[in-house]
């Protein structure tokens, strides 16, 4: 997918976009490398979060470019892993719940640029 996303996809590379990919790489190398889970799922969530901020922009402009539904339904998922837990415990609870608001943040950045990208067409 990445690699399809070079060719095909939108927007470019400009320095701060390598900047954000160099660390979001070494956020996965990271995790690869970490000895700690705790460490290696920070890794994770780090180079995750660096990603949501390279489609922030693009959503932003266009935010008929992303699919609404796969992130509101992702978000479900992580909040129901999330409450599947039988013991409360960090390192089992940070990656759904993460994952829970990283993708409901995502759905509703969609959803709030789509209703005032229409409203502002309605009134020009």
């Amino acid at each position: 997918m990445f690699v399809l996303a070079l060719r095909y996809g939108q927007g470019g590379m400009s320095p701060v976009d390598r900047g954000l990919m160099a660390l979001a790489g070494a956020g996965v190398i990271g995790w690869i490398l970490a000895g700690d889970p705790i460490v290696a799922l920070g890794c994770v969530v780090a180079a995750d979060l660096i990603a949501f901020g390279l489609m922030a922009p693009k959503v932003h402009r266009d935010p008929n470019s992303e699919t609404l539904s796969t992130y509101a339904l992702a978000s479900v998922g992580g909040g129901l892993a999330a409450v599947a837990v039988e013991q409360p415990d960090f390192s089992l609870l940070l990656y759904p719940a993460y994952y829970c608001l990283a993708n409901g943040a995502a759905a509703i950045l969609i959803h709030r640029r789509r209703v005032t990208l229409g409203r502002g067409a309605a009134h020009a």
